[in-house]
Order: C-alpha cells, then sequence, then structure tokens
C-alpha cells in the first residue's frame, strides 16, 4: 500500500459498484461508459487527494471498483460518484450501486485494485450481490461497535431512497456542491450551459441537501464510532 497516507493502514473502505441499466447502451455510448471511469478518477484523486491513492478499476464493463484511506469518507464518496454517473448518462437514465466494505485489506496492486484481497474486499462483493431493490449500503467485517453498524447501515439505507428520488438536475447540483462551490459557480458551471443561481438554489432544496449533509456528517461520527477510530 503506498506510504505516507494518514490513515490506520488495516481499516480501510472497498467500494464495489455496477451501473445500472448498461446493458442498453449502443456500442459507441458504452465505449463513452469505459471512457468515463478515468475522467472520474481524476476528479476523485484531485477532490479527495488524501483519500483516494488509486484509480478506479473497471470491470467486467459497467463494475468498478476503488478504496477509500479513510472509512468516514466512504459515503461523502460514494454520493461523488453516483451522482456523476446519473448526471453525466442523464439521457440513458443510468445509475449505479455501491456496496461499502469495511475491514482489513491484506494488499493492494498499484496497477489494479479489483486484484486486492482481505475481508472488505470480500464483504464488499457479497453485499453487492445481496442487493434487491436498493443501491447503495454499508458492510463491517468486524465492528467494535454494534449499535453503531447498525446505526450506519439504517442510515444510509434511507439516505439511498432519498438519492434514489433525485432527478438529474439534482444529481448535477449536488456534485458540484460537494466540491464546495457556491451557488453561483455552480450556476456557471452547469452542463450542458450555464444556468440561473435561483435554479441552482431550487434543485438543492427540492434534494434536501442541507439534511444529506447533516447525514454525511453523522456517517463520518458512526463509522468512526463503529471501528473505534479516531484519526483525522
Amino acid at each position: 500500500m503506498t506510504d505516507g497516507k494518514k490513515h490506520n493502514p488495516q481499516i480501510l473502505a472497498v467500494l464495489t459498484g455496477d451501473i445500472v441499466g448498461s446493458t442498453k447502451l449502443e456500442a459507441d455510448r458504452r465505449l463513452f461508459l469505459y471512457k468515463t471511469f478515468p475522467v472520474l478518477s481524476a476528479l476523485l484523486k484531485e477532490k479527495y487527494p488524501e483519500e483516494i491513492s488509486y484509480r478506479i478499476s473497471n470491470f467486467r464493463g459497467d463494475g468498478w471498483q476503488i478504496i477509500v484511506n479513510h472509512p468516514k469518507k466512504a459515503f461523502e464518496i460514494s454520493l461523488f460518484i453516483r451522482t456523476f454517473i446519473r448526471f453525466t448518462f442523464r439521457t440513458e437514465k443510468l445509475d449505479t450501486r455501491i456496496a461499502i466494505g469495511i475491514g482489513p485489506i491484506q494488499f493492494i496492486p498499484d496497477d489494479n485494485v479489483s486484484a486486492g484481497d482481505g475481508p472488505a474486499y470480500t464483504i464488499s462483493g457479497r453485499l453487492l450481490e445481496s442487493f434487491t431493490s436498493n443501491c447503495m449500503g454499508i458492510g463491517f467485517t468486524a465492528a467494535r461497535s454494534e449499535l453503531s453498524a447498525k446505526s450506519v447501515e439504517s442510515m444510509v439505507t434511507l439516505l439511498d431512497h432519498i438519492i434514489t428520488s433525485w432527478g438529474p438536475g439534482q444529481c448535477q447540483a449536488v456534485f458540484l456542491a460537494l466540491q464546495s462551490l457556491t451557488q453561483a459557480e455552480i450556476a456557471g458551471r452547469w452542463t450542458p450551459r450555464p444556468i440561473k443561481q435561483s435554479s441552482v438554489s431550487k434543485s438543492l432544496k427540492t434534494a434536501g441537501w442541507e439534511q444529506v449533509k447533516l447525514g454525511i456528517s453523522a456517517f463520518e461520527d458512526l463509522v468512526n464510532s463503529a471501528i473505534n477510530y479516531n484519526g483525522e
């Protein structure tokens, strides 16, 4: 594993995901989806340099994995990924399922995180396979606080329900808000063309962004409590 990162080397988060709806894509859009993963990797490493040490690993065409150095940031990064996919492929109405596995990792190959091994990989993969109607979930290999673990599992289920109800505009607004941009800056960076600040405000309000931010903060506290990890 990469030296010099400020994290507990034994407890990391593995995010395992797959793209919902990708089988209906035409060949050119499937190629675009494949090329989207390196772009998303670069955005993640720019926004979360302390959390992301490895590129997203893309496998089986629509499957992917990434490692998060600080487990407490796993949900925020999952939200970053999910909102990006949903507004980037708004015409095709794609989504991504994301299973967060928190626990030890034995090793991570520098060039392919999906070839790594450890309990966190196992629980993340099994959790994704267990999904039925939900798109997000979290599992711990051995939580030191069962109460905190159960609480954060329930919170992720609730937040997943909220996020699933968002439209492409709400996803784009939240994605840009996660980058600490003001509403005016979000309006100026809006794609495919700039919009009014008032429209950004409406999208964030209807998404319940202020409430979701509280959920992100609570997730961090609960995960730290669950694994008894007090580092920053």
